[in-house]
């Protein structure tokens, strides 16, 4: 009978930590949103600020219409290009640069209460 308690216990234990796990995996970081989120958002918020922190030479190709360039590593030096008071998102090419300046915005600017970021690679279709 002890025996097999233990092993109900274990078997519990076990699938509650793994549950845990997968949540902790799959949880989503504050302002990230699904490139099919981003589109939505675009759709919806008519003042929004589109900011794309990739290098000159990879927004030249392809951009969303009227984003600003705005490279990650001049992102600090170039704040005040940042409009306060509307929503801002920012996207890259697979969401690493975006999710960098998400941070250095939340940190710089805590005056950009809509802040969002595309974690995945945005659809450039327009």
């Amino acid at each position: 009978m002890r025996l097999r308690n233990m092993s109900v216990f274990l078997s519990a234990f076990f699938f509650a930590a793994a549950l845990l796990f997968a949540q902790n995996v799959m949880a989503i970081e504050p302002g990230q949103v699904t490139p099919e989120e981003g589109e939505k958002i675009i759709q919806q918020k008519k003042d929004l600020v589109i900011i794309d922190v990739r290098n000159p030479n990879e927004y030249v190709v392809k951009h969303y219409p009227g984003a600003l360039n705005i490279p990650v590593n001049e992102l600090e030096a170039r704040l005040s290009e940042v409009p306060a008071g509307k929503p801002v998102l920012l996207y890259c090419v697979r969401g690493v640069r975006a999710g960098r300046s998400y941070e250095i915005l939340k940190e710089k600017r805590p005056d950009i209460e809509e802040l969002y970021y595309i974690k995945g690679e945005p659809i450039l279709t327009r």
